[in-house]
């Protein structure tokens, strides 16, 4: 994983063709993975991201979806996993300075429709993250 790369989120951006729309808070999560060395965390975070971008997916399409016929079920999974991505995210900026940890906690972690809001676009970015990671693994 190329973390360090300075030119990592424009080559994310390049390649999925989408803006981040959290650029300077992912940079922050990523710095402090790489500073703490947790990019194993950082790479479970891109992966819950990117898993919990698809059921909200499947939530929006699933009125037009006959297979999906469990909608309390796929929202069940959802709900997992956003706390699940909300855990692992405060596990990754607990390394961080105390000034990120209570920037990430006033914008993402306390419960408002903003807040939420931040948090399915940052974990957006994420999933942006974790398509580029998976193209470079199948490049190499």
């Amino acid at each position: 994983m190329n973390l360090d790369d300075e030119n990592f989120l424009v080559k994310v951006e390049e390649y999925t063709s989408n803006p981040f729309q959290h650029k300077d808070d992912v940079k922050k999560i990523i710095d402090t993975v790489f500073a703490s060395s947790k990019e194993h965390q950082f790479e479970d975070l891109t992966f819950t991201a990117k898993y919990v971008c698809g059921m909200i997916r499947v939530l929006k399409t699933a009125p037009g979806i006959p297979e999906v016929d469990s909608l309390e079920h796929v929202k069940n999974d959802l709900n997992e996993n956003m706390k699940k991505a909300i855990e692992q995210l405060k596990e990754i900026i607990s390394f961080g300075e105390e000034s990120i940890q209570e920037y990430f906690t006033e914008k993402y972690f306390i419960l408002s429709p903003q807040n939420f809001t931040n948090l399915t676009q940052l974990l957006s970015d994420l999933e942006l993250v974790k398509k580029y990671l998976n193209h470079t693994k199948r490049q190499s």
